[in-house]
């Protein structure tokens, strides 16, 4: 199943808002602008692999790959 990225904002913004962090302050952290962390939180754009690692290591959060099961 492909996570849609209205899902993957929702689970980034939860893990910032445990972490007490702003939005600026992940931007910061991770070297992207206020905009693009909103945008992806909001689920209004489709960030490259490269940008949600980006975010998802610095959350402590990490990625599953599964292998897609033929109907």
């Amino acid at each position: 199943m492909v996570m849609e990225k209205e899902k993957l904002g929702k689970i980034i913004r939860t893990r910032r808002k445990v972490l007490n962090l702003t939005i600026g302050e992940l931007a910061e952290y991770t070297g992207l602008s206020r905009t693009t962390i909103s945008n992806i939180e909001l689920g209004n754009t489709h960030p490259r692999l490269d940008v949600i690692n980006e975010i998802l290591c610095f959350l402590s959060l990490e990625i599953q790959i599964e292998i897609k099961q033929d109907k």
